[in-house]
């Protein structure tokens, strides 16, 4: 094998071992029983190749999905909502599950303003005036949220949901988008630099062939 083949073999190899380091604390098909809710699933889940396929047409998907997901009002119940959108889209699983880790206790307050923000100024493009929400006022809805005491905010409630997802909705699908085209650049420098090594391989076996025939 020559240093140019080996070099090729070695990037591959250690771009598969940085995939499995980023997959590990992600569902998939070893582990996915561990999980409370997805393990009841396990079965049918591992029966589905394309939960864990990586392909453009499986990927893709899993990423718009993902993105459009973690950046909805709906903390807490994502990963259960993951795994049922990978089912209906034919998505992939841990993709569309590492996804929602963005939205985490930490995240979350910021994420859910800038979606009513941007929620409101798509509103204002077709003239609809939203009220506007401070972030003490997000503290008191989440506050609600948890100790479900909704009272007689349940209007203005209702109404800074409907504008935070369409929020949500017009920023996952810009991230989607972006994080589709860069996967489809990754994968295709991929693939190309694995046919490129397949291709030499196969040359170097044939050149080697003939050498001993000669020989």
């Amino acid at each position: 094998m020559t240093p140019e083949e080996r070099a090729l073999l070695l990037e591959r190899s250690a771009r598969i071992r940085r995939v499995k380091r980023w997959l590990r604390p992600l569902p998939r098909r070893a582990n996915i029983h561990r999980y409370p809710v997805l393990g009841r699933f396990a079965e049918t889940a591992r029966k589905r190749i394309y939960l864990w396929s990586f392909r453009e047409e499986h990927a893709v998907p899993a990423l718009y999905a993902g993105c459009i997901l973690t950046l909805l009002p709906l903390y807490g119940i994502q990963l259960p909502l993951s795994f049922l959108l990978a089912l209906w889209l034919r998505a992939n699983l841990p993709i569309l599950a590492a996804l929602q880790l963005v939205s985490n206790p930490f995240t979350v307050l910021p994420i859910w303003f800038s979606d009513y923000q941007v929620g409101r100024s798509v509103l204002s493009l077709v003239g609809v005036e939203a009220q506007q929400l401070s972030r003490s006022e997000v503290r008191s809805m989440l506050d609600n949220f948890v100790i479900g005491e909704w009272g007689s905010n349940l209007d203005r409630i209702a109404s800074v949901f409907g504008v935070t997802t369409l929020g949500g909705i017009v920023m996952g699908v810009f991230f989607g988008l972006i994080a589709s085209v860069v996967y489809r650049s990754a994968a295709r420098r991929a693939a190309s630099s694995y046919a490129a090594l397949m291709v030499k391989i196969h040359q170097h076996r044939i050149r080697k062939a003939h050498d001993s025939k000669e020989g």
